[in-house]
Formats: structure tokens, sequence, C-alpha cells
């Protein structure tokens, strides 16, 4: 009974140590994304939201899950996902037209909602391929 007891804890474990979504940590976010100035790393969001395409007027934020009506105090070097909500059936769900967040798994961070990734400045540039005429 013991022997299956402890089997069972050990699956029970093992489960919840892979059912884990890893965390992008700061000095990777980093390394693949910078889409500030070096004077705009110690600014506040409301001062750099312009730099977003898509956004307009902000009426209420939505931050780590909080619904905000007033821009919060959020320096922008923290943030690593930023979604502009233009659906009107999405808008009316979360009841905000900006999705913030300053924890993200992979999977959102890598997500074609965020917009970091479209104001990247590492972005590796393709390089179009010339067609050869005979």
């Amino acid at each position: 009974m013991k022997n299956v007891l402890l089997i069972y804890f050990f699956l029970f474990i093992s489960f919840i140590a892979s059912s884990q979504a890893k965390y992008v940590s700061d000095e990777e976010f980093n390394e693949k994304i910078t889409w500030l100035e070096p004077h705009e790393l110690y600014l506040q969001l409301v001062d750099v939201y312009k730099k977003i395409p898509g956004v307009k007027t902000t009426y209420a934020w939505e931050v780590d899950g909080l619904l905000y009506v007033d821009p919060p105090m959020l320096l922008a070097s923290q943030v690593k996902y930023i979604e502009v909500v233009n659906n009107i059936l999405q808008s009316n769900i979360c009841q905000c037209n900006l999705i913030v967040k300053t924890f993200v798994t992979e999977k959102e961070f890598n997500s074609r909602k965020n917009i970091l990734n479209r104001l990247n400045k590492n972005r590796v540039k393709k390089t179009k391929k010339k067609k050869k005429k005979n």
C-alpha cells in the first residue's frame, strides 16, 4: 500500500513540474527585443505608448489581468507584451482597449498579437532574392 501511494505521489509531482509554463526572463527579453530608445527606458509607459501602432485613445488598460481606468504607473522597460484590442467582441469581454503584460510565457511572447515583436529593432530583415533572367 505504501509503495502504491509513493508511486502516485511521484506521478503527481512529475505532472505538476511538467505542466508549469516557462516564463520569459528579463535577460531573454532584452536579447530578443528592444523596442525603446536608450533615453526611453525609464519613462512611464503613458509617455511612450504613442509609439504603439493602432492606439488612438486609451480609456481602459488591462495590466497583468487587472483593469485600470487611469493609466497605471508602469515603466516602459518592464513591459513584455502589448496587445491593442480593436475587435468589438473582445473589447466588450475585457472592457479595455489595451492589454499590457509584464510577465509572459514563451507562447505569449512569440504570439502574433504581441505588438512588441513588430516594434523590435533587433529584428533581422530578410533580403529579397533577385530573379535571374535567362
